[in-house]
């Protein structure tokens, strides 16, 4: 089954100016009534979860608005970012953006999102 991808707003180019990104831990760690320690793999894919934030145009803001409720559907479906390291790829928010006005001009965006391969 394919997975559908949400399209950006051209006027958005996917890019974030900060990103502080760690991988998940896929292991499941169970102490044994022995006292040993059992660990085993939940899968086999990667799960890296990436705090993101930037400071977009006062006239962004209703782009960005409709690119994360309507077309990523609020975090349901993913959409393509640009990484720090030049790639664009396929990202999921996994919460609401934070978003403060920096003034009447600008808003600053915080937010997660997450790659699951």
């Amino acid at each position: 089954m394919a997975i559908s991808i949400a399209t950006r707003p051209a006027s958005i180019d996917g890019c974030w100016a900060s990103w502080s990104e760690q991988a998940q831990p896929v292991v499941i760690r169970t102490e044994m009534e022995d006292g040993t320690m059992k660990v085993r793999r939940r899968s086999t894919g990667k799960i890296r979860v990436a705090n993101v934030s930037r400071v977009f145009a006062a006239t962004d803001y209703q782009e960005f608005q409709n690119w994360f409720t309507v077309a990523c559907q609020q975090g349901v479906l993913p959409t393509r970012v640009m990484t720090p390291y030049g790639a664009e790829e396929v990202w999921r928010f996994t919460e609401a953006p934070e978003i403060s006005w920096v003034d009447p001009n600008a808003f600053s965006v915080k937010c997660a999102i997450e790659q699951l391969s």
